[in-house]
């Protein structure tokens, strides 16, 4: 049981000092400041505690890609950005695709994650059937559908294919490839809605563009179970303003679609912050054919705080993307923030002059698109499940959940 003493927390879209009191996995006492005696305190005074945050769109590599990452490094990473909670895709070497290749990723994960994880399956021309089966079904938190060119080949051209997955039960991940391919995916889910009795969610990953926005912005009144991520690099950079290592899927565009991409989440078409964390070594991305991908996990949470003091976005709306809406579309929780008896996942955040790269990364690639950057709120300290695992730059291995219980 440890107490943090006299910190700002979040409430009611307000920062507000309170003693924060966890013991026994949840937060035990919220109270007025100097109510909690005689148990062990965190320097917290004048620091800020918000939850934890969830990523529901990352990329481990391993197994297969430990050269460029692995459960261990990511998950480390994931700690410093301040997140507690990972959803794993399944476009590995050996892409995920039935029970066998899923056990494989269990195991390593099992043994190797500092936070707790949840793992999706991807979806084939030909595999629907195998998908819906129990075994598979109380393991997965989703399902990936690729219908443009991934890793391990498993791009999805049947309709029929796209078209079924939506008669199982969980979530729909998608990459739909730009414009194009989100159009054939909404006509396909609205041909779905006429003859399954009840639709899943649809997630649309990582959308990019002010295109992409608008079409959403019709969608979603008669659909509600539609859902959509940003990331961080569509939202901060574009052409212009980005001369680092090159390479991201999807493109980054111009500074409209960034200013879109804001409207989006301000109307609540943009739910989710998803980082998209996809490393690959500094010599790979300045090869002649470098592979596309951003790592991300440790910049998300620095970047999106100095927009909220930057007034870009409000401190609910903030709480919201980062882990309210996932906590609750995932069935992980109830995304009502820090509240009695509720699970302590939380992060403590400094506040000071800081700059991106300065005391270096734990992502095993040991780069970010954003270095040099300067930011001024820093996770120092982070809570996975009542436990501090970690705490300015050292890491303890805590017990973590592996999640697959949404659907």
């Amino acid at each position: 049981m440890f107490v943090f003493r006299n910190v700002f927390i979040p409430l009611e879209d307000e920062w507000v000092g309170r003693d924060v009191l966890i013991g026994q996995g949840v937060y035990r006492q919220i109270v007025p400041p100097g109510t909690v005696k005689g148990v062990p305190a965190i320097q917290s005074e004048g620091r800020y505690l918000i939850p934890a945050l969830v990523d529901p769109h990352v990329h481990v590599r391993d197994p297969g890609f430990s050269h460029k990452e692995d459960w261990e490094s990511c998950t480390k990473a994931a700690l410093k950005g301040g997140f507690t909670t990972i959803f794993d895709m399944p476009n590995n070497r050996v892409p995920v695709t039935d029970e066998k290749t899923l056990e494989d990723k269990i195991k390593v994960a099992k043994e190797k994650s500092y936070v707790n994880f949840g793992l999706y399956v991807a979806l084939t021309n030909s595999n629907f059937h195998a998908l819906t089966a129990d075994t598979l079904q109380h393991r997965i938190c989703g399902i990936k559908v690729y219908m443009a060119k991934t890793t391990g080949g498993i791009t999805v051209s049947s309709e029929e294919a796209l078209l079924r997955v939506f008669a199982q039960p969980k979530p729909v991940l998608v990459h739909t490839g730009g414009m194009d391919g989100l159009l054939k995916l909404l006509f396909v889910y609205a041909r779905a809605e006429k003859m399954f009795s009840r639709l899943p969610v649809l997630y649309i990953c990582h959308v990019s563009t002010e295109e992409e926005v608008k079409v959403l912005r019709k969608w979603k009144r008669g659909y509600p179970k539609l859902h959509a991520e940003v990331t961080p690099h569509h939202l901060f950079l574009n052409r212009s303003n980005y001369h680092g290592p090159p390479g991201v899927l999807p493109p980054l565009e111009g500074e409209r679609d960034n200013e879109a991409l804001w409207d989006g989440i301000a109307e609540g078409i943009l739910q989710m912050l998803g980082t998209d964390h996809a490393p690959h070594t500094l010599e790979e991305k300045m090869s002649v054919n470098p592979p596309s991908g951003f790592p991300g996990l440790e910049t998300a949470l620095p970047l999106i705080l100095r927009a909220h003091r930057e007034k870009r976005i409000g401190l609910a709306s903030l709480l919201e993307l980062t882990s309210g809406r996932a906590q609750r579309l995932f069935r992980i929780g109830e995304g009502k923030g820090i509240q009695p008896n509720a699970p302590a996942c939380c992060v403590l955040l400094s506040e000071g002059k800081y700059t991106v790269g300065e005391d270096g990364y734990a992502t095993k690639c040991g780069w970010s698109p954003f270095h040099g950057w300067e930011y001024i709120l820093k996770p120092v300290l982070t809570v996975v499940n009542g436990e501090i695992a970690y705490e300015e730059g050292g890491f303890i291995k805590r017990q973590v959940r592996m999640l697959h219980s949404c659907g």
